[in-house]
């Protein structure tokens, strides 16, 4: 399995649950604003000139004047939150009303501070046409972030998310595994390409051919066919080879720069240095 097709499906996976949760989400705030209108025209039918009276369109043109713009006045109708089917909603909504010119369109009205609100509803009572004013209400949620995804079905997103991160643990154990047994192959590869026989005390490349080392050479490959991963660090070397020398990092250099013209001509394998602090033989 490569790798970028794990990282393909994991992403899909994971844009595919975002992607569904956002509709749902949406859907669940498009399913509450529908809510408040249903509600908002109910309690206008039944309640509507309790709110509408000289007295509130009186103050609502007050707070035109005092705010040099339009001004709501907020309505918390008992009977109004007892119509939202939305049990959620109750307590936290409830009705904003204005007074706009008569001539002034739905443009004119106002912005609500709450996070979800209804359509704005235009009514023309009497007693506003005689103030020459027409009345705006509208039904409003003060409802959080996680208030409306609870409203919201996100089964699914939860599923398709859950699905992505099996699918990263698993493209994660499959690599892991897969690195491994890459390696355990390149040590028989590397077993094959050189490998050394006790009997006659010489190394042999693939060919069967004898491949001529100096005993120190000699030694050191000893060291590199036998180590993890044939990778051995310079403290390692230095210390079996010159266990009585205080600092041998020049004739560990001058070994190496010797050693690899030999491995490389006959092998298909090289030393590799890994900034001077350890070497690696590879394929």
């Amino acid at each position: 399995m490569k790798a970028h097709f794990s990282i393909l499906v994991f992403a899909l996976l994971a844009l595919s649950a975002v992607a569904t949760g956002t509709g749902n989400y949406i859907d669940a705030r498009g399913q509450i604003a529908s809510d408040l209108n249903r509600a908002l025209v109910c309690a206008v039918a039944e309640d509507g000139q309790a709110w509408v009276n000289n007295d509130t369109i009186r103050v609502c043109k007050q707070l035109n004047t005092a705010s040099s713009g339009i001004a709501a006045m907020m309505i918390r109708d008992k009977r109004f939150s007892e119509r939202l089917s939305i049990r959620e909603l109750r307590g936290k909504s409830y009705i904003s009303m204005a007074v706009l010119p008569q001539g002034a369109g739905r443009e004119a009205a106002w912005c609500d501070s709450m996070t979800i609100s209804g359509d704005t509803m235009i009514i023309y009572p009497q007693t506003a046409r005689a103030e020459g004013v027409k009345v705006a209400l509208r039904a409003n949620a003060d409802c959080s972030f996680a208030t409306v995804l609870s409203l919201s079905d996100q089964r699914l997103p939860v599923t398709l998310l859950l699905a992505a991160m099996l699918w990263g643990v698993f493209s994660m154990l499959y690599m892991h595994r897969n690195g491994r047994e890459s390696m355990a192959a390149a040590y028989v590869r590397s077993a094959e390409m050189l490998r050394y026989d006790d009997k006659s005390n010489a190394f042999y490349n693939s060919s069967d051919e004898v491949v001529r080392f100096t005993p120190m050479q000699s030694e050191l490959m000893r060291m590199f066919l036998n180590a993890e991963g044939h990778r051995l660090t310079k403290d390692e070397i230095c210390s079996t080879l010159w266990p009585g020398k205080d600092d041998a990092s020049e004739t560990l250099y001058t070994l190496i720069k010797r050693l690899k013209p030999v491995i490389e001509q006959n092998t298909g394998m090289k030393i590799e240095s890994e900034r001077g602090r350890a070497y690696r033989l590879t394929i």
